[in-house]
């Protein structure tokens, strides 16, 4: 049994919309294993600078309070200054060190976005796909 112009011209629109939708996919899926082995590589990098660096702040102000218990005296000066010091760098180092990890963190959330919206146009074109198969899928 042959099929009706219109059954034709819907079947060849279904499959027109089912190449769209592959190759959709197709781009949105393109680098996307690169980029997320990338951001997952940084994200865990940053973690352990962040981790490094809280370490060293807490080490240095747990010197600087040492020193403060009697009040300082001139011969703890010095050290003081120095724990002072080493507790203002991790700081400035550890906003670098977040800010790195935030920026990996929007990486990853954007893979996600990309998979997620690959997924949807591997869908859509399963159903296209299977709508332009089905002789009576617009006949009830």
């Amino acid at each position: 049994m042959s099929d009706s112009p219109d059954e034709l011209i819907l079947k060849m629109q279904h499959l027109e919309a089912q190449a769209k939708a592959q190759q959709e996919e197709r781009g949105l899926v393109k680098g996307l294993d690169r980029l997320k082995s990338a951001a997952q590589r940084i994200a865990a990098e940053a973690q352990a600078d962040v981790d490094r660096l809280e370490k060293a702040q807490d080490d240095a102000e747990k010197q600087m309070e040492a020193l403060k218990v009697d009040g300082v005296q001139p011969e703890e000066a010095p050290p003081y200054l120095a724990a002072r010091a080493r507790a203002d760098e991790a700081k400035k180092e550890l906003i670098r060190a977040r800010a790195k990890l935030n920026f990996a963190l929007d990486q990853l959330t954007e893979v996600e976005r990309r998979e997620y919206e690959a997924f949807h146009a591997e869908v859509r074109a399963e159903y296209h796909g299977q709508m332009a198969e089905d002789p009576l899928f617009n006949k009830t």
